[in-house]
């Protein structure tokens, strides 16, 4: 049996329910690697027990416990931001290589149920160098990873809290530096289409007009999986995608066009574009189809 299956048949053994320091610390044995798990903004989630390396990384995060500016410009700086939003996009892992650290490390990237990321993954090869195989069992251990983390209320509700804060950046145009957050730009990409349209909605004339936003949001969600939703201002904001730059209320919308029409809700929807920082401009488009249109969804 080769390594990469006997290490692999080894993780799918790891016992579940208990718990991420549990499948770290196993997942350290088995690997001969530790690696490290810390949540969007780069506060750490968990460490195998026993790791102990001269890696100065893994060493701010367990002095510190998150990283500091700095290091996250030295990510901007050795590329290791834009090798990781170009591997969310696809749902991978990667290598992060700098001549500058000592130990190579791969990344991968664990998910709650909705698939909102929540957390990274880092292992740094301190120990042993890696193998060709590695990257694959590094995608074995984030999705036994994932299991383990959605049992966490908290993780489970913060990839909503986190996609919530990113559209809310993007909208208000509050983003300096473009480079260091394209990687939690990237993970908005996830799963839309090429070309997206942002649709601001109104509840109030609803029969769901006294639910709390939150509950609405959900319902959408749960009506139409695949789009991305956030609450802002007061309104329901949606991330709609299609493979056509004209949005076919119908077709595009699934089963979100009959729950609007049945309940009486009402959307303004912006012209389509693909790049998300441009968000605050679409926004301002949604909000005038909105409160100009006539009808129940209105495009601008």
């Amino acid at each position: 049996m080769s390594s990469l299956a006997s290490k692999t048949k080894l993780l799918k053994e790891i016992e579940k329910g208990k718990g991420v320091q549990y499948v770290l610390d196993e997942a350290h044995k088995i690997m001969g690697n530790p690696a490290l798990i810390f949540d969007m903004e780069y506060s750490l989630i968990a460490a195998p027990t026993d790791a102990v390396n001269d890696d100065p990384i893994w060493y701010e995060f367990m002095t510190h416990g998150k990283l500091n500016s700095e290091t996250i410009e030295f990510f901007k700086k050795e590329s290791f931001i834009d090798s990781v939003s170009n591997c969310v996009q696809l749902n991978g892992v990667t290598y992060l290589l700098s001549n500058r650290l000592k130990y190579n490390r791969i990344f991968g990237q664990l998910y709650n149920r909705d698939n909102l990321p929540i957390a990274d993954l880092v292992m740094v090869a301190c120990e042993n160098p890696f193998e060709e195989y590695t990257p694959a069992l590094i995608e074995t251990v984030c999705a036994i990873l994932s299991e383990e983390i959605c049992q966490n209320e908290y993780y489970q509700e913060y990839g909503q809290i986190y996609q919530d804060r990113i559209i809310t950046n993007l909208i208000e145009g509050s983003i300096e530096d473009r480079k260091i957050y394209s990687g939690h730009v990237s993970n908005l990409y996830t799963g839309l289409k090429p070309e997206v349209f942002l649709a601001v909605t109104d509840v109030t004339k609803s029969s769901f007009k006294d639910a709390a936003l939150a509950h609405i949001r959900d319902l959408f969600k749960q009506t139409e999986p695949s789009f991305k939703y956030s609450i802002y201002s007061g309104h329901i904001i949606i991330l709609i995608s299609s493979d056509h730059p004209k949005l076919e209320q119908k077709n595009d919308l699934n089963n979100l066009s009959d729950l609007f029409e049945k309940e009486n809700i009402h959307a303004g929807i912006s012209r389509c574009f693909e790049n998300l920082f441009d968000l605050r401009t679409h926004y301002l488009e949604a909000m005038h189809a909105l409160n100009h249109g006539s009808k129940r969804i209105n495009l601008y």
